[in-house]
């Protein structure tokens, strides 16, 4: 059980700061504006939408190293724990983006941890 909390805890760290070293660098190169100006520009959020993806599944990967089973549920509590996280964090910054942006934001969390966890798990039967 200690195995599992760790590696949901392990992911949502991985997660966050893969996600707060691409904020930093969207914001450094000018593509992000200031925290509290609104981000409509194409590009900006699709670079967040596709970081998020690529670093749930990074997450979702690691969590299932971490647990070392065969089953989903550090990787499915990872997910439900990112989304919690997300829902919150998005709607501090509901005016800011579009809605478009918010919804598939949220809606790939939990498939994308879980699909990383899919590919530990394939890898390690190959």
């Amino acid at each position: 059980m200690l195995r599992q909390i760790l590696a949901v805890v392990g992911g949502f760290v991985l997660w966050s700061i893969l996600w707060l070293l691409l904020g930093q660098t969207l914001t450094a190169s000018g593509l992000l504006p200031g925290p509290d100006e609104p981000v409509t520009a194409p590009f900006p959020l699709l670079a967040l939408l596709v970081g998020s993806v690529v670093f749930s599944l990074a997450a979702g990967y690691s969590s299932a190293a971490i647990s070392k089973t065969r089953g989903f549920k550090a990787a499915v509590a990872l997910g439900l724990v990112l989304l919690l996280f997300g829902v919150f964090v998005q709607v501090e910054y509901w005016q800011l983006m579009p809605l478009w942006y918010h919804v598939a934001f949220l809606t790939c969390l939990v498939p994308a941890s879980i699909a990383g966890a899919y590919l530990r798990t394939a890898r390690a039967k190959a």
